[in-house]
Order: structure tokens, then sequence, then C-alpha cells
């Protein structure tokens, strides 16, 4: 078996009799609202990818499945998770996908030589108390019946008890692929915090995210671990964010791997090739330039123009209206999913309109105040955008006051919409 790297969350797996089962494809810069950016630039495109037997989509984050540009022959196999809400499937079958192959946690389906076993959520959130927690993601191991299994943890990043589970079941893994990365809007869209802070913040996260990887792999004993998602950059206005996000590039996460650990730490670019029983590539890696991508950040990607700055701005009574609406009906959604938030949340444009979402628990104490582009809000509010995915691409801005993170109250803004 054999892994083709392309970006991000996407590449393929090639079994030992050849069959292609195509992971994630992200290819086209501006998800995330506009500002979620390929570097190094692509230069794979979709039409490249046509030949593929199968495609696994982890969730329907749109650096894993990008419905702008999503575009495969329409009774191709796609295999997603089996979940609750199945909010990827149904948004496949509208989209006129007839062979989506839901598959139930744990369970192993066997294709061509491939057996492919998907897992929901190993945890509600690693790092945080949360009663809601990760609704969407998946994780998918690989096998070939010539004894090589992969584990690709794409955004669903085991726990220790999901490792040991994941051991006891596989034996050997040969590639771990694990996200190293803390993609959103912390600490880089919190003015709370100075610029020194959010510095801080930035090691801190990363620091803790490697470290749990380095913890897991201490568990899973892979042969080889291949620092995986969460690999972006912002373009557009919202550039300057780049140097407090929680991320950074998988160059510098596998250095900090081999500093702290004797584990085997691979980095793949752009249609890099690694072969899962030598642990060798197709050919000499090329290392990111970092002062390189800083330039193309600062030169190109800056430029770029989100969607709704081509917008005009909504009148204030339309706007207005659309909100009180969009509170009212999230409600009634949170009460559906049972979503209890103590946080007080307030939703301002800027612009002397402000609007309370939740009012909260007074003895918890905690004020949470998003500022957004009304242009943005009213694309949200009518569903032609999507919170969780403007919150990720940093172009909310946040005040928390004290800086306490409840999960749970990020959760609640999804629902956000008439």
């Amino acid at each position: 078996m054999k892994f083709h790297f392309i970006a991000n969350a996407c590449g393929i797996f090639v079994g030992r009799e050849g069959t292609q089962l195509l992971m994630d494809p992200w290819l086209d810069d501006g998800v995330f609202e506009g500002s979620w950016c390929h570097y190094p630039p692509l230069s794979t495109t979709h039409q490249d990818l046509q030949e593929v037997d199968a495609i696994y989509l982890s969730h329907i984050h749109p650096d894993h499945y990008d419905e702008r540009f999503f575009d495969y022959p329409k009774d191709t196999p796609i295999f997603v998770l089996d979940s609750k809400y199945n909010f990827l499937a149904k948004n496949l079958e509208r989209f006129g996908y007839t062979n989506i192959v839901k598959c139930r946690t744990g369970e192993s389906v066997d294709f061509m030589e491939l057996t492919l076993t998907l897992f929901e959520p190993f945890s509600k959130h690693l790092y945080h108390e949360s009663k809601v927690g990760n609704l969407i993601d998946s994780a998918l191991v690989v096998t070939d019946g010539s004894g090589l299994t992969a584990f690709n943890a794409n955004d669903n990043t085991p726990d220790l008890d999901a490792c040991r589970m994941l051991k006891d079941r596989y034996g050997e893994i040969d590639l771990a692929m694990i996200n190293y990365n803390a993609a959103g809007a912390y600490p880089s869209c919190f003015q709370n915090l100075t610029d020194e802070e959010k510095r801080n913040e930035h090691e801190r996260i990363l620091k803790r995210n490697i470290d749990h990887l380095i913890n897991c792999c201490d568990t899973l004993l892979p042969r080889a671990i291949l620092p995986f998602a969460g690999a972006y950059v912002i373009g557009g206005k919202q550039w300057k964010k780049n140097q407090y996000l929680g991320t950074t590039t998988w160059d510098d996460c596998a250095r900090r791997i081999r500093e702290a650990s004797k584990h085997c730490a691979v980095t793949m670019t752009e249609n890099d090739v690694l072969d899962l029983k030598t642990l060798t590539l197709n050919r000499p890696y090329t290392p990111i330039n970092e002062s390189e991508q800083q330039s193309y950040i600062e030169n190109t990607l800056s430029k770029i123009s989100y969607p709704h700055e081509q917008e005009k701005h909504p009148s204030a009574e339309s706007l207005d209206s659309a909100i009180r609406e969009s509170i009212e009906r999230l409600q009634g959604r949170a009460s559906r999913y049972q979503i209890s938030v103590k946080s007080r949340i307030k939703v301002t444009t800027g612009e002397d309109m402000h609007w309370i979402v939740n009012e909260g628990d007074e003895e918890y104490g905690v004020n949470l105040e998003f500022v957004i582009d009304p242009r943005l809000l009213i694309r949200i509010l009518d569903r032609r955008a999507h919170w969780n995915n403007a919150e990720i691409g940093c172009h909310i801005d946040i005040w928390r006051q004290p800086n306490t993170y409840e999960p749970d109250a990020h959760t609640l803004m999804q629902f956000l919409h008439l």
C-alpha cells in the first residue's frame, strides 16, 4: 500500500492491486468564507482525480469537503460515517450522489483489496469540558490485506483510551496520520488578548497539541508519523492574523516530534508518494521555505476578496428582523440538540447594532461578544454562509471576559440562521 499526498487532509491510498481511495479533496483556495488558502500553492485539480475508485469524506467542514467544486461521477462510491445527524450524507444526496456508503462506527467494510473502518468522534473535546462537543468528525483505518495498516485521524484526534483501543485492535500500525494544529479563531481573533498574549497562547497551544500527538504515538507505536490535516494560511484582509494562529508548518511539527521523542516523523508535499512497507518516498522531500511563504501571503494572498465583500450592506431593518427571527429559531435548535450555555453572548456589527443571543448564567460570569461585518452576518442568517465557517476563517473578532473557554457556546452559534 502507498499513500500519495496532495495537501492538507487530501491524499490517495493506493492498494497493492492499484485501487485508489481519494480522501477529503479540498484543492481550491477560499474555503471558510473566502480566507483559507494552500501553501505551497497547488497544481492538482479535481479533473486530475476523476479516475479514482472511491472517495472517503471525513466530515462536512469545507477543508475536507468543499461543496463549491466537489464534482465527481455521481455513482462514485463515497464512504462517510453513519452518524446520528448525517449532515454530510444529506448534503451529498442533495447534490445528486447516488452511491453513498454510510459506515457505522467501528464496523469494517471491504472495498476491492482495501478494508475501511470509520470511527465516530473519540471524545467530545480533548482539552476542555463539553456537554455537546464534536458532532461531525470521523477517523479512518485502512488495511490492504498485505499486513499494512494506516490510521488517518483527520480532525478526530484520538484520546489515549482510543489509542489503546486502536493498538489492541490492529497491532502494528505502519502510518499514523494525526492532526497537530488548532484550526480556528483562537488566539488570533480574540481582541481581549494583547499581541504578546496571542503569541504566548499560539506557542502554548502548539506545544499542547504536539505533546498530545507524541503521547498518542507512545501508545500507538506507529512505524511512522505523518503530521496531517489543518495545514493552511489565511488570505484576504485578515492575513495579518496568520502570525497568531494555533498552527505551524508540518516541517516544524516533525522537527518538534524528533526533538522530543524517538518516533519517526515523515513530511510530504504535493505529489510525494510514501511506500508504507519501506517508508520511503518516491523522490527527495522539499522543505517549506517560510520566508517565501510569508512573501506569498503578503504579496499575493492578501489581495483576495471575500464573497461578502462583493455585496452591498443590508439595511438595518432587514438585518434586525432576520437576526431576531434567527435567535428565536436558535433557541429551539438548542433545545433539540440539548445545548445549554452559561456564557452571555452578544453579536454586534460594530455599527451601534447589537443583539443578545444568550443571556447566560450571571454566576458563571463569562461575557462573549462577536463582532462581524453585517454583509457576512446576513449571508449567515440567509444560509449562504455558516457561522462556524466564518469563525474558523477568522472573519469574526471576539471579546471574551474573563478569558474562559466554553466550547458549547461556540457550538450554539453554529445554529444561528433562518
